[in-house]
C-alpha cells in the first residue's frame, strides 16, 4: 500500500499515515519529516483522510475533516479565544441580571413593595431565561451560533437601559422577560460551542471553564452590586451592566466566530474553505441542506425521552436551586435581619463565600472528568464511555451538607457568627460547580449531535425550578425554623443524587436498550 497524504493542519494533534509495510496506523510527531504533496494527492486526502489520534494513541471523537475552516481543525490560540468569549457571555447575562441582588431593601422601598416582593423581578428574569431559548434555540441549529449570540447579547443590553430607567414596578417586570429572553439565548447553546470545538477526550476541562462562568456570573454580580446600589442607587445596578454588555457586543461582533460545521454534508470537490472574515460575515451560518421545520421547536422537549438527560437534569436544577438561587434570594433579607448587613456587606456576603467554593470545584472537576474518561478508553481499547465520568459526581455530597450548616447558622445567628452561614455556602458552591461540570459533560457524550437541545433542556430545568424558591423559601423558614427548611431542601438534593448513582452502574446498559434508541436529528454536525 501506498503512503497516505498527510494533511498540513492547524489543531496540532498527531498526525497519522498508513505505513507501506503495514496497514497500521503510526503518528508523525515533526511536520518537517513530511513530504509536500501535489493538488491531486491533496484533494485524495481530503476525500478519504486517514484517522486521526489524540496524543494517547486513541482515536479522535469526532473525527474531523481535513479542512482547516473545520472547528475541530482550529488553532488551539483561537478556539480558545472562542471558548472564553462564550463563557464570559455565560456570565454576563445572569451577571447583569444578579447585581441588583443585594439591594432588594431600597428596591422594594422604591416602588414602596414588600421586600420578598422585590425578589419576583428575579424570578421572571429566571423564568423565561430559561423557557424562552426553547424558542431560539432552532436557529442555532440552521442560521449558526453567531447570530443568537450577538442578537441575545444586544437585547440583554438594551432591556437593561431600560431596566435602570423604569418608574412603575410593572414596568421592570416586563423588560425582565425579555433580559431573560436574550440572556438565556446565550447562555442555552454555550455548551453546544463548546462542542463544536474540541473533541471528546478534552472537553471536561473546556466545559469546565464555560461551567465555572456559568454558576459564577450570578455569584460575582453582588460583588460589585453592593456597592453600587448604596453608593449610587440601585438604578445604576441595571446600568453599569448593559455599559458592560455593549462593550462585549462590540468585541464579539469582531472576534466571535461562526462555530458551527457539518462534516457529513460537505461536498469535497466544490467545497471553498471558508477564511475568519467569512466566519464573521455569516457565509456559513445556513449549513446545507437545512431547513426549519416547525418540529425542531419541539425537538429539546424530545430529548426528555431519554434518562440519560431526565436523571441528570432533574438533580441539575435541585444543585442549582438550593445551591447558590436559594441563597441569592434570601440572603438580602436574611442577612439584614439576622446581621444587620448593610447593602454593600450583604453583596460581599453573597459573592465571596460562592466564588471561592466554585473556584476550589472546578479545580477538582473538569481536568480530572477528563483524566478519568482517558483513563478508561487506555484500559478498554478506545472505548469511551460517559458514564466513567459520573465517578466525580461523590464532591456533589458538599451540596446537601453546606445547606444544613446555612440553615443551622440562620437559626443559632445569636449564637454563631456569620461566618459560619459564609461557610456552609461555600462548600455548598464547591459540590455545585463540580456537579455542574460532570453533568454538562456526561450528557453531551451521551449525545454529542443534540448538544444544543441538551443544553436549552438543563437551562429549562434549573430556571423553572429556581423561579419558584423565592416563593417559599423564606415562608417555609419563618414557619418551621431556618435549620429545618434548610434540611428538607438538603434531603431532596440529596434523594436526586442517588438515581445518578444507579446511572453510573446501569447508564451504558439503558442507553443501548431499544426504547433508548438514540435520535437522528442534528447527526450531521
Amino acid at each position: 500500500m501506498s503512503a497516505s497524504p498527510v494533511m498540513d493542519l492547524t489543531e496540532g494533534n498527531p498526525r497519522t499515515v498508513h505505513n507501506e509495510s503495514s496497514d497500521t496506523t503510526v503518528g508523525l510527531e515533526d511536520s518537517t519529516d513530511i513530504e509536500k504533496v501535489s493538488k491531486e494527492e491533496e484533494l485524495q486526502g481530503k476525500e478519504n483522510p486517514t484517522l486521526r489520534l489524540d496524543k494517547h494513541g486513541l482515536q479522535l471523537v469526532p473525527q474531523p475533516t481535513a479542512f482547516k475552516d473545520d472547528p475541530l481543525n482550529w488553532s488551539p490560540a483561537l478556539k480558545l479565544l472562542v471558548a472564553l468569549q462564550v463563557s464570559w457571555l455565560a456570565l454576563l447575562g445572569p451577571m447583569g441580571s444578579a447585581v441588583v441582588n443585594p439591594a432588594f431593601v431600597p428596591l422594594a422601598k422604591s416602588f414602596k413593595i414588600p421586600i420578598v416582593q422585590a425578589s419576583y423581578e428575579l424570578t421572571v428574569f429566571i423564568v423565561f431565561a430559561g423557557v424562552g431559548p426553547l424558542l431560539i434555540t432552532p436557529f442555532s441549529n440552521v442560521y449558526g451560533r453567531r447570530p443568537i449570540y450577538l442578537l441575545g447579547n444586544l437585547v440583554a443590553g438594551v432591556t437593561n437601559v431600560i431596566a435602570g430607567n423604569c418608574t412603575t414596578w410593572n414596568g421592570l417586570l416586563v423588560t425582565r422577560v425579555f433580559n431573560g429572553i436574550g440572556t438565556g439565548s446565550s447562555v442555552a447553546i454555550g455548551a453546544a460551542t463548546i462542542c463544536d470545538l474540541y473533541f471528546v477526550h478534552e472537553r471536561g476541562f473546556y466545559m469546565g471553564i464555560f461551567t465555572f462562568f456559568l454558576t459564577n456570573g450570578p455569584h460575582f454580580a453582588p460583588l460589585i452590586g453592593g456597592f453600587i446600589a448604596q453608593n449610587l442607587s440601585w438604578r445604576w445596578c441595571f446600568t453599569i451592566p448593559d455599559y458592560i454588555q455593549l462593550a462585549t457586543f462590540v468585541i464579539t461582533l469582531f472576534c466571535l466566530p461562526e462555530t458551527i460545521y457539518s462534516r457529513k454534508t460537505v461536498n469535497i470537490a466544490t467545497h471553498r474553505e471558508h477564511s475568519y472574515l467569512d466566519l464573521l460575515l455569516f457565509k456559513r451560518s445556513v449549513l446545507p441542506g437545512r431547513k426549519l421545520h416547525l418540529a425542531d421547536f419541539g425537538r429539546s422537549l424530545y430529548m426528555l425521552k431519554y434518562v440519560s438527560i431526565v436523571i441528570p437534569g432533574l438533580y441539575y436544577m435541585t444543585c442549582f436551586g438550593y445551591g447558590s438561587v436559594l441563597f441569592a434570594v434570601t440572603g438580602s433579607h436574611l442577612f439584614s435581619e439576622f446581621y444587620n448587613f448593610d447593602v454593600a456587606q450583604t453583596g460581599l456576603m453573597l459573592s465571596i463565600p460562592l466564588l471561592i467554593g466554585c473556584l476550589i470545584g472546578e479545580a477538582n472537576a473538569g481536568w480530572l472528568v477528563d483524566w478519568m474518561a482517558n483513563r478508561y478508553a487506555k484500559k478498554n481499547d478506545g472505548h469511551r464511555k460517559p458514564e466513567v465520568r459520573l465517578d466525580a459526581i461523590w464532591f456533589a455530597l458538599l451540596i446537601p451538607i453546606g445547606i444544613v450548616v446555612e440553615g443551622v447558622c440562620l437559626s443559632q445567628f445569636k449564637n454563631s457568627s456569620w461566618v459560619g452561614s459564609a461557610f456552609g455556602m461555600g462548600l455548598a458552591c464547591l459540590g455545585l460547580q463540580v456537579a455542574t461540570t460532570v453533568i454538562y459533560t456526561y450528557c453531551t457524550d451521551c449525545y454529542k449531535s443534540q448538544s444544543p437541545e441538551i443544553s436549552s433542556l438543563l437551562n429549562v430545568f434549573r430556571s423553572v425550578f429556581s423561579m419558584v424558591i423565592s416563593f417559599y423559601a423564606i415562608p417555609l423558614g419563618s414557619a418551621i425554623k431556618y435549620q429545618y427548611a434548610w434540611l428538607v431542601f438538603a434531603l431532596i438534593n440529596a434523594l436526586l443524587l442517588i438515581p445518578m448513582f444507579a446511572l453510573k452502574f446501569y447508564g451504558e446498559k439503558w442507553r443501548s436498550s431499544s426504547w433508548q434508541t438514540p435520535p437522528k436529528f442534528h447527526n450531521d454536525i
